[in-house]
């Protein structure tokens, strides 16, 4: 498996499209750019130019079965701009709440380890926990575990992390796995290295905040980062999350992986989203 570039890797010749100091700048190689949220206004295979452009070497992307998506494609694209794909979305949906839909998800989970290795991906997100009426929350909270214990022992013996991401329930109702809470409990009973979390902050925020603290007590489950600053879904630097501070704890806490920008650049600005991000880091 490619080994993902983080903070630390050497610095790659500056490319043009951006203001020099910030082009290559070593800071970005810790982040994963998500090509689904940067650059809208173009086509979607022309964002991974776009991101190489900026000075990323990792990216991450939503359905990999999206209506004219290529697996095949988008592997060779990456390879040819030197990007390593970190992660994409593996399950959305049907709900895991209802056990019905356990068989089904056991066969999409295989298809994404086929998709992981393709693209050389080392994790996978998992959604999945969409409220069914008639299933409380303590059943549907123990029914995904269930459907994610099945599916531990393939992800582990392909190498693969699926990481399981907790929504907010402001502006994603109807789910329940909101926040840390529910996400911790069930990923400490499966109790697997392929079965972690995909720590998102905008949605940690708005459902429980605190986010420094939580960060520390399921630092044991993390297996994944992802951020945007609250309000707005934008970049960090422009709403109310410190995110100076919290790259300090993620560096306290001995998390080294990647962190993915899940985050829609404020007024469409790509160049000062970059600006802005890594003056946030420094």
């Amino acid at each position: 498996m490619q080994a993902a570039c983080f903070a630390g890797a050497s610095l790659a010749l500056p490319r043009p499209g951006l203001a020099a100091g910030i082009i290559g700048d070593p800071t970005l190689r810790r982040f994963a750019c998500n090509v689904e949220s940067w650059w809208t206004e173009i086509d979607f295979m022309e964002r991974f130019e776009r991101a190489a452009e900026s000075g990323f070497r990792a990216i991450e992307f939503w359905h990999y079965d999206s209506p004219g998506r290529d697996v095949n494609r988008i592997a060779a694209t990456c390879k040819a701009l030197e990007l390593d794909v970190i992660q994409f979305t593996g399950w959305g949906a049907p709900s895991l709440a209802d056990e019905a839909n356990h068989a089904e998800f056991a066969e999409g989970i295989m298809r994404a380890i086929d998709v992981a290795v393709v693209l050389d991906a080392p994790m996978f997100t998992v959604v999945g926990h969409q409220v069914v009426d008639g299933i409380d929350q303590q059943t549907s909270v123990k029914n995904i575990q269930r459907a994610l214990e099945g599916v531990a022992p393939l992800l582990e013996s392909a190498g693969r992390m699926a990481i399981l991401e907790p929504f907010n329930p402001v502006d994603h109702e109807g789910h329940f796995l909101n926040g840390s809470r529910d996400a911790l409990s069930l990923c400490r009973a499966i109790n697997s290295p392929a079965v972690k979390i995909n720590w998102d902050l905008y949605h940690m925020q708005l459902t429980e905040g605190n986010l420094i603290a939580s960060l520390r007590d399921g630092s044991d489950q993390l297996g994944y980062v992802q951020i945007a600053d609250v309000p707005g879904r934008h970049q960090p630097g422009t709403g109310e999350i410190h995110y100076t501070h919290v790259f300090a704890a993620l560096d306290e806490i001995g998390y080294e992986g990647p962190i993915g920008l899940e985050c829609w650049p404020e007024s469409g600005d790509a160049e000062r989203a970059v600006a802005d991000l890594v003056a946030a880091v420094r």
